[in-house]
């Protein structure tokens, strides 16, 4: 059964015909800027009784809401804790594979390195001894070919869990960040220009305080005057 939402006739009403008398002001003179006041009042007590009115009739449904929340939330927090614990000891297992796995390159790597390098050292004396001095040289000049070597791993593939990896930038030396960008090796977009002065709380703070005498470089104080 859908939920009958109702609003009384009056209020409506009233609403719509502050709307439209506020929505039609012109403010071109001091009288006009008066009337602006008187229908702002109105209108914040339109807001006010609709507000009261939508409360009246959401409030029984946030309550049911709230019940059936907290009739759920201990089984999910226990099933949610299980998954968590699940995840913590699953990454850490895959986390020591991956590294064993590293390790076993790397190690095969190297005695596959050391193996060619043997080989192109008895390939060497074995030209020298046959007379073939120049060719000898070229043998030990010329760098050691060692294809790449890839140990695949054993972690188990499946739909219902798997590892993901996400990586993300941590600022270790602010001025070795600042000395970067002011040398060129930095792109200046590491500090987000467009976007520093909506969320740089320092800056904000500062032009709050001292308004249009504020005097630090490359910044500037900006107003924005909301009627409330």
């Amino acid at each position: 059964m859908e939920m009958q939402i109702i609003i009384k006739p009056e209020i409506e009403k009233s609403a719509l015909q502050e709307v439209f008398e506020a929505q039609s002001l012109m403010v071109r003179t001091r009288e006009d800027y008066e009337i602006g006041q008187v229908y702002m009042g109105r209108i914040k007590q339109r807001i006010k009784m609709l507000e009261e009115e939508r409360m009246a009739q959401t409030r029984p449904l946030d309550e049911s809401k709230k019940r059936i929340i907290d009739f759920f939330r201990p089984h999910l927090d226990k099933l949610n804790g299980a998954k968590n614990h699940l995840n913590i000891i699953m990454v850490k297992w895959t986390e020591e594979q991956e590294a064993r796995r590293r390790e076993e390159e790397r190690r095969l790597q190297d005695d596959a390195r050391k193996r060619a390098e043997e080989e192109a050292l008895k390939a060497a004396i074995e030209a020298e001894e046959a007379g073939e001095k120049e060719e000898a040289e070229q043998i030990m000049a010329e760098p050691v070919y060692v294809p790449s070597i890839r140990v695949a791993s054993e972690i188990p593939k499946s739909k219902e869990s798997h590892v993901r990896e996400s990586w993300s930038a941590e600022i270790i030396d602010v001025m070795a960040l600042v000395k970067g960008i002011a040398g060129g090796q930095v792109d200046i977009q590491a500090i987000e220009p467009n976007n520093l002065i909506k969320t740089h709380s320092f800056l904000n703070t500062m032009a709050s305080r001292y308004k249009l005498t504020l005097n630090i470089p490359g910044v500037r104080a900006v107003s924005k005057k909301t009627q409330i």
